[in-house]
């Protein structure tokens, strides 16, 4: 059998392997007809129609799209069935160039990043496929020549997976990393946010780092005005996306960020261990790679240079650009509306019962489709088991700040008016 080199990459139908998953116990699956969604359907009947392209039970509500997203019938058939159609051809591909190989970690993979970029305003060029956001943060917050005493600002509300490369770099190379007290502006708005990282710069600055929406109360904050502030001082701008490609639209040049990372795994429902990093033009000079193969020095390669870590998975980069096609079905603006809306009747909800309190900001202007709450007189854990009860699945914080449920388009009104009487029981 010939192999078109070109078509390894490129061609993901599912095979047998992809069809057996989805004859699960119980399920229908193999009555479920083809998502077509038409523009003008309207969202109740297109987001019932979408409901049904996830594997968990109907009975089931998923709010924790914040930790992992679910994927959807489509993601998996790309996924599996390019991982069947690797293994069966194999042995057909000989090596001559990367361009083309069962494996990632040394391709240029251009086609797959070309498509991220056109779903964040941005060019392949400036685009490397990751496993996470945190390994892409990581890879900048190393790769940089900083020196004791240089600043990095950012806020207290960091992921674990963006704070953690820069409290590395401090504890090795000596640097600042200064976590301002986000909670102390909210209350007067986005504005106040900016206000607080400007006070925050002297000329030891050199980096300024933010997420676009914080992970653990879902704020969105002013990233535009906040890359423009870095701009203006000429500071590196780092973004952690994590929480917002697929959440709310990502126009990367309208951003003015220097970088971004992001986990599609979450909100844009790819499979689990995909990322990307985008370095604007120029920036990657910048940076070394500390996860080094035989381009770790090709400066003219732009952000390519930073795929170099060895062997990896080409199917999981289909189920990727299936997630892409997924989301682009829909549209991104109908499920921002859909996300919204949910958010909306839950946190209307939630005011309305005085033992509740709402530990995400009350200013919805930070509102995403996240919000964390907790109930008087109850633990973190208590309140998502009694949730869980209903099989409604969100994730404990702490007994400060409760449980947070994210507002995705597999949640439906029902869903939430479900939570609701839950909370209202145990208040």
């Amino acid at each position: 059998m010939s192999l078109d080199r070109r078509k390894f990459l490129t061609t993901g139908a599912a095979g047998l392997l992809g069809a057996s998953l989805f004859q699960t116990r119980g399920s229908a699956a193999d009555t479920v007809q083809p998502f077509t969604p038409r523009p003008d359907d309207t969202d109740e009947n297109v987001f019932a129609e979408a409901r049904k392209q996830f594997l968990f039970p109907t009975s089931v509500t998923y709010g924790n799209t914040g930790t992992l997203g679910a994927c959807p019938r489509a993601v998996m058939q790309a996924y599996l069935g390019g991982l069947e159609r690797l293994e069966k051809e194999l042995p057909d591909w000989p090596y001559f160039q990367a361009d083309g190989e069962p494996l990632t970690g040394y391709q240029p993979l251009l086609d797959f990043r070309a498509r991220i970029g056109e779903f964040v305003n941005a060019e392949a060029f400036e685009i490397a496929l990751t496993q996470n956001a945190t390994m892409g943060m990581s890879f900048i917050a190393n790769g940089m020549d900083l020196e004791p005493g240089d600043e990095v600002i950012t806020t207290d509300q960091e992921h674990s997976g963006g704070i953690g490369g820069w409290r590395l770099r401090a504890a090795r190379s000596g640097i600042v990393v200064k976590e301002l007290p986000l909670d102390s502006v909210l209350g007067d708005g986005p504005d106040a946010v900016v206000e607080l990282f400007r006070r925050a710069i002297t000329d030891k600055t050199r980096v300024l780092m933010c997420s676009q929406i914080t992970s653990a109360f879902g704020i969105v904050l002013p990233a535009k005005e906040l890359c423009a502030l870095a701009r203006d001082n000429d500071l590196l701008s780092v973004v952690d996306g994590a929480q917002a490609i697929g959440q709310i639209p990502v126009d990367l040049k309208d951003l003015g960020c220097d970088a971004f990372v992001a986990s599609p795994h979450k909100w844009l429902l790819a499979p689990k261990g995909t990322g990307f990093l985008y370095l604007r033009r120029g920036v990657p000079q910048r940076i070394w790679g500390t996860l080094a193969g035989s381009h770790y020095a090709d400066w003219e390669s732009g952000a390519f240079r930073f795929m170099q870590f060895g062997t990896g998975s080409v199917p999981i980069v289909h189920g990727l650009s299936a997630a892409f096609d997924f989301v682009d079905k829909i549209g991104l603006s109908r499920i921002v509306r859909w996300d919204h809306m949910l958010n909306a009747r839950l946190r209307d909800g939630l005011e309305s019962i005085p033992a509740v309190t709402i530990t995400s900001p009350a200013d919805r202007r930070f509102a995403a489709a996240i919000t964390t709450f907790r109930v008087d007189g109850h633990t973190a854990r208590d309140l998502q088991n009694a949730l869980w009860e209903k099989k409604i699945r969100v994730r404990a914080q702490n007994d400060r700040n409760g449980v947070r449920f994210c507002t995705h388009l597999y949640v439906a009104p029902d869903d939430i008016d479900v939570a609701l009487d839950v909370v209202r029981a145990l208040a």
